[in-house]
């Protein structure tokens, strides 16, 4: 069953465009300078969050109703001495499904690459297996 969270979407007075809150959810940082940029961006960052927490092996967050997503998002803006629109717009976000199990793969590569992997791996204080899971991560995002 998808688990979906609640992302707060407030207009800006400044004309910078749209913020996002998931107060369910540490350290996700959105923004857009429209409803579906800020939406977009809001799901990378859910992501991106979910899949530190999963890598750091804590579990998702529960996510909350929307009457306390509400309340909570008005606090964090009045905690920031920022207005709180009532027109601010809230929208269900599908967490993305991250499963951090680990798998046995095999791989073919060249002998003087495998050789390049080892030794970047070992200056980095890190398994091969550790720093190709590295190396694959920096590139895809």
């Amino acid at each position: 069953m998808a688990t979906y969270y609640i992302a707060g979407i407030v207009k800006e007075d400044d004309g910078s465009g749209y913020s996002v809150y998931f107060p369910d959810v540490p350290n996700v940082c959105a923004s857009g300078t429209s409803i579906p940029e800020a939406v977009e961006n809001a799901s990378e960052g859910l992501y991106l969050a979910l899949r530190g927490l999963a890598e750091d092996r804590q579990d998702a967050p529960t996510p909350s109703d929307m009457e306390t997503v509400k309340a909570k998002v008005r606090e964090i803006r009045e905690i920031d001495e920022l207005p709180y629109p009532e027109d601010t717009v809230y929208q269900y976000i599908k967490a993305p499904a991250i499963d951090m199990v680990p798998v046995r793969i095999n791989i073919t590569v060249p002998k003087s690459i495998l050789e390049e992997i080892d030794n970047n791996a070992k200056l980095a204080g890190m398994s091969r297996s550790g720093f190709l899971v590295a190396a694959a991560q920096a590139y895809s995002v």
